[in-house]
């Protein structure tokens, strides 16, 4: 994680986590750009109770088009959460289903009135006006078997994208995964997209050579295979 910065106050509020993983669930925060509150990137392991993951899973299943995401329902300030003095909140479960690139999109509650325990904060960055990476950069993410990669947000025009892969590539250790360490794919380059916003998605085929950037050691090469998009949006986010 980053060392915490000063900054303008900012004022609680409602964040949504989108959902990824089967055995192990983590949830990854919607940020807006243009908003204090909002201009984090985070990525957290939950430790949900047993029902909620059933429901989760269950629903899911049923409607495969759809994402999930946990909501808290007692507004909150998100460095809290990173820095890790808050590691619960009251919570509700939506689905969540959009169309084109989140022009149209329906949040329905499936169940409330639980409690959101986070295990563990993976990565939590305040968004700042750093330089646009020269390639497409990921975090990836998870546990076990089980790999996500989500982009890495730096600021206007840029787009959250959440995609599982179908394994975890060779070379990718638990704790890679465990710590969400970044990864470069150099076939497709970033440099801000001219400043254009990114109406399609980046990654058009199934599989990807990747640098994953775990240190002073060096890049380690390793191969992306993607199985199901878990999140896509230009559209809060940019707003």
């Amino acid at each position: 994680m980053t060392p915490r910065h000063q900054h303008a106050p900012e004022d609680p509020s409602g964040h949504a986590f989108i959902l990824a993983g089967r055995e192990a669930i983590h949830g990854y925060h919607l940020a807006m750009f243009g908003r204090a509150e909002h201009a984090y990137q985070v990525v957290v392991k939950y430790d949900l109770p047993q029902e909620i993951a059933e429901t989760y899973l269950k629903d899911r299943a049923r409607h495969p088009d759809s994402w999930h995401a946990v909501r808290n329902t007692r507004e909150v300030l998100l460095p809290p959460i990173g820095y890790g003095s808050v590691t619960e909140y009251p919570a509700r479960l939506d689905r969540v289903t959009q169309t084109g690139n989140g022009e149209d999109r329906v949040w329905e509650p499936i169940s409330e009135g639980f409690t959101a325990r986070i295990q563990r904060v993976l990565h939590f960055r305040r968004l700042s006006d750093e330089d646009f990476p020269e390639d497409l950069t990921y975090l990836i993410y998870g546990q076990g078997d089980e790999a996500h990669i989500c982009h890495r947000l730096v600021r206007r025009p840029h787009f959250e994208q959440i995609c599982t892969l179908q394994q975890v590539p060779e070379g990718v250790t638990q704790d890679d995964l465990a710590n969400a360490v970044e990864l470069t794919i150099h076939a497709v380059a970033d440099n801000g997209h001219d400043g254009r916003p990114w109406t399609t998605r980046p990654l058009p085929n199934r599989s990807y050579d990747a640098l994953l950037r775990r240190g002073p050691s060096g890049p380690v090469p390793i191969r992306l295979d993607l199985d199901e998009e878990r999140w896509w949006n230009i559209t809060t986010l940019n707003a």
